[in-house]
């Protein structure tokens, strides 16, 4: 299988270094809420694997093409904002490694993505519009217009983000590839504390704070919390009971629930009323 490159992490609070082209990063590609898949060919016939090498599709491509090939792409398959976006089972794909048995991962990002076109144009030529319509590229940008992606696809259509990438980076050279997640926020209804677990050091004290909406009922179990923290919420936990918080994630749940949830603060300046279901953004929330 083929090892994900290691991701250099920024937060979006970072967002300008890139528009002033301080980084070595020129182009960027949105990150879809699917998962990392790797497609192998041969002969016509493909696998995709998960990154922990599970087999999620097999098949026979609807076209002729003759070699081993193989693709890296985001796979939408399970996904809730897939769906909602119509994408359940497309395969977006970004990297080409291999080639007609040649092996691709110490040519240039730029060349492999010349070689995703070359495939994806073979298909739409070769097949009908309805039997390949699953395979499609991943589009990227230019650097310089990352800001603006952000507010219309990040911020509006609740995309996980973007990676960026150095065009001219061979598939393995260190931190060729970065990443920035959409760090969501939003304010629940304290409901009760989660014990830390029993073998840590904090065993004994409060391990997270439970949160909920108000008019769709979920338990969030939100971390982070500080060594102070966690002795106040353990000596007088009712005190906190029905008051309203802020927690932060990487994006949203169906459900209501943040994705790595943790405690921000006590929002004194908010009524249990306003911890509503409308919070999420409209692409994610259950119909």
């Amino acid at each position: 299988m083929i090892d994900r490159p290691k991701f250099t992490e920024y937060t979006s609070d970072q967002l300008h270094l890139f528009e002033e082209g301080d980084t070595r990063y020129d182009t960027f590609e949105l990150k879809m809420d699917g998962i990392w898949g790797c497609m192998m060919i041969k002969d016509g016939e493909y696998q995709i694997y998960s990154r922990t090498s599970k087999i999620k599709k097999t098949g026979k491509l609807p076209f002729t093409i003759v070699g081993e090939y193989t693709f890296l792409g985001e796979f939408m398959k399970g996904s809730h904002w897939g769906h909602k976006m119509g994408y359940d089972g497309h395969f977006f794909i970004f990297d080409c490694l291999k080639w007609r048995d040649s092996d691709l991962q110490d040519f240039s990002l730029g060349m492999r993505r010349r070689k995703v076109k070359m495939f994806i144009d073979i298909a739409k030529e070769m097949a009908s519009k309805e039997d390949n319509k699953w395979l499609k590229v991943l589009p990227y940008m230019s650097i310089d217009k990352l800001v603006n992606f952000w507010d219309i696809y990040v911020k509006d259509k609740a995309y996980e983000g973007v990676v960026l990438k150095d065009s001219m980076s061979t598939y393995n050279e260190d931190k060729a590839w970065a990443r920035i997640k959409n760090r969501a926020e939003i304010e629940y209804m304290c409901i009760g504390f989660e014990p830390a677990d029993s073998k840590s050091r904090y065993a004994g004290q409060v391990g997270a704070v439970l949160g909920s909406l108000v008019d769709k009922p979920c338990k969030v179990q939100c971390g982070g919390l500080s060594d102070v923290e966690r002795m106040l919420f353990t000596e007088d936990p009712d005190l906190y009971i029905g008051r309203v918080f802020s927690a932060t994630g990487h994006g949203f749940y169906p459900s209501g629930s943040l994705r790595h949830p943790k405690f921000g603060k006590w929002r004194d300046d908010k009524y249990a009323m306003d911890c509503t279901y409308d919070q999420i953004p409209e692409i994610i929330r259950e119909d």
